[in-house]
């Protein structure tokens, strides 16, 4: 095919690329859009899923004449807005104090931020249950040797307790995303206020916070949405006091009704879906009428702010975060993993627990179904993530962004109710009945989950990668799929090891998509981790999650080691004579001036845009 004119070349490969458009898009129809529509469907069905019934709205007849439906409307929203708000307001903060001041040990605050993102909201929910038990807590236990009480005095399972639960984690993805604003805000708006005679902490409030509004609204309509999709938390430290939400009332109609009530859990989740869709449009149209710019056209050095005795304040707040959020949740998991009887640190230690769990079939399977997941699930949501992102970028149809547009889905739709769409989506096609409770299936929910983040990261890899090595490459005879896999793969593939990594997380910490989709033997980690803790076997519960952790960071370790190499050797290789760019320009991956083959040179009377024109 090289010896073909290069016009016969390029008008032969478009009904293949349109016929692979086309295959993608029918991809992203049926793993995001399908299971959507089906929850819609199934809430005006009288049947459970893939079996016979008639249409009928007497489940929304039931789900919305029911009080407590509106009462679930009024938890919920006050739920959300309040960790909202919190979380908004503690991120401001740390990235205040990280950027602008002093503060002795802010350089630990981002690592701190980043291993808490890593980190599960299940493991939250979980050693926090344990954390906080008002009898046996080892929180409890240290603030009973202050406070002269025989019980608690700290209940986690309540209202203040799952919304603080929720916030540290909420906390830490809002600090990142807002930390890089916070060090680029441009310093001759901060100089022009201090020169007009206006304070410092009066300039923050006045000017800087200000230029922060839009950045602080797209956060907040984020944060308030990821409250409303909030399942772990709630189920684990709500429910056990009566605590219902969204999530776990879905959850409850599915799991604690016989038979399940399946019409009345999608007309709650049509409620759902509705509010959620219209916050993401709202944040999305936000966002496309606000100007961002917030750097200046001259590079300046941040005078930080000397908060004089007040700076100790601050570091003992990042100390108060960091135990509250990572050091007493990890050695509650460890402490209660190890103990004989849990909660009781005179009963001595044992390696018990972890023999029991470890020599329990469930446990073993649920460990192995969890591994098969995060390596094969997390690469095949890369693979599908990089390609939707190479056309969204290099593609010059309208359409492309409709598939990226379809891969929000799942951060409009909470995981329960993605699981139950999946259920009608799934067992309503005869064909495809055969997946149900099977790890497959399980699967295919994650990679759904997995796949809007890693989307993201693989958008941010490929726009780094200029069009001019793609068509240089082709201008010297490689084909499309040689120049693709050649240059620019070769170029992003750290930061798709990274993203695999990112999806492993992701998919290894979800459960409200397999608690809905897994049988006997397709459970993963998660679902066996609740079971434990519904029926009071805590410490084994923290040994099965303290060995999930060690495995998680054994593979962060190694994935670590794996991306530096790699990126040395890629960085060190040349590029191939063949994909060399005529220039004689030093080369922006190696700094040398590269050396095409002479048969190879393009004709100078020919510009190199000359050949992706045709694409």
């Amino acid at each position: 095919m090289s010896a073909l004119p290069a016009p016969l070349r390029r008008h032969g490969a478009r009904p293949l690329a349109l016929l692979g458009a086309t295959a993608l898009g029918l991809v992203i129809l049926v793993l995001f859009v399908y299971p959507a529509v089906m929850v819609v469907v199934g809430a005006f069905r009288t049947s459970s899923p893939g079996f016979p019934g008639e249409w009928s709205v007497q489940g929304f007849v039931d789900a919305y004449t029911e009080p407590a439906t509106y009462e679930l409307l009024w938890n919920s929203t006050a739920y959300s807005f309040s960790v909202m708000v919190i979380s908004l307001v503690l991120a401001v903060f740390f990235a205040w104090v990280v950027t602008q001041t002093n503060t002795p040990g802010r350089r630990f605050v981002t690592p701190m931020m980043v291993t808490l993102i890593t980190l599960p909201f299940l493991f939250f929910g979980i050693s926090w249950a344990m954390l906080g038990n008002s009898s046996t807590g080892l929180l409890n236990q240290i603030l009973r040797l202050v406070v002269p009480v025989e019980e608690g005095p700290l209940d986690v399972r309540s209202w203040p307790g799952i919304v603080a639960v929720a916030v540290l984690k909420i906390t830490a993805i809002n600090y990142m995303l807002m930390l890089g604003v916070f060090r680029t805000l441009d310093p001759a708006l901060r100089e022009a206020s201090l020169m007009a005679g206006v304070s410092r902490t009066a300039t923050f409030f006045r000017v800087e916070l200000p230029v922060l509004a839009p950045v602080l609204l797209a956060l907040a309509l984020m944060g308030f949405v990821r409250g409303l999709e909030s399942f772990d938390v709630p189920l684990l430290l709500g429910a056990p006091a009566g605590i219902e939400v969204f999530s776990t009332q879905i959850y409850d109609y599915l799991r604690n009704h016989f038979p399940p009530a399946y019409a009345q859990a999608s007309a709650l989740s049509v409620l759902v879906m509705a509010i959620m869709v219209v916050l993401v449009v709202l944040m999305w149209r936000f966002l496309g009428r606000r100007d961002f710019t917030t750097l200046g056209g001259k590079g300046q050095r941040v005078e930080l702010l000397d908060l004089g005795p007040r700076r100790y304040l601050c570091t003992a707040a990042i100390v108060a975060f960091g135990l509250l959020a990572l050091a007493f949740p990890l050695v509650q998991l460890v402490l209660g993993s190890v103990q004989s009887v849990f909660g009781v640190l005179s009963s001595g230690f044992t390696l018990d627990h972890y023999r029991t769990v470890l020599g329990e079939p469930g446990v073993i399977s649920a460990l192995q179904n969890t591994a098969f997941v995060v390596v094969v699930g997390g690469l095949l949501a890369v693979a599908l993530a990089t390609l939707i992102a190479y056309i969204v970028q290099r593609g010059t149809s309208k359409m492309r962004w409709v598939l990226e547009g379809a891969t929000w889905l799942p951060w409009a739709v909470p995981g329960v109710v993605l699981g139950l769409g999946m259920l009608w989506a799934y067992l309503s096609v005869p064909g495809l009945r055969t997946l149900f409770a099977s790890i497959w299936l399980v699967m295919l929910g994650l990679i759904v989950v997995a796949t809007p983040v890693a989307v993201r990261l693989a958008n941010a890899a490929i726009a780094q990668v200029h069009r001019q090595l793609e068509e240089a490459a082709r201008v010297h005879g490689a084909g499309r799929l040689r120049a693709v896999i050649g240059v620019v793969l070769r170029l992003i593939l750290p930061s798709l090891l990274a993203g695999w990594l990112i999806c492993g997380v992701v998919m290894a910490g979800e459960l409200a998509v397999p608690v809905l989709l897994s049988g006997p033997g397709s459970q993963t980690v998660p679902v066996v981790l609740l079971e434990m803790t519904e029926s009071g076997r805590s410490s084994e519960a923290a040994a099965v999650f303290t060995l999930m952790l060690a495995a998680m960071a054994a593979v962060l370790v190694v994935a670590l080691a794996v991306r530096a190499v790699g990126t040395r050797v890629l960085r060190a290789r040349p590029a191939p004579a063949t994909l060399a760019a005529p220039t004689t320009e030093p080369s922006p991956l190696t700094g040398s001036v590269p050396t095409a083959a002479p048969a190879r040179e393009p004709s100078p009377a020919v510009p190199i845009r000359t050949a992706a024109e045709g694409d």
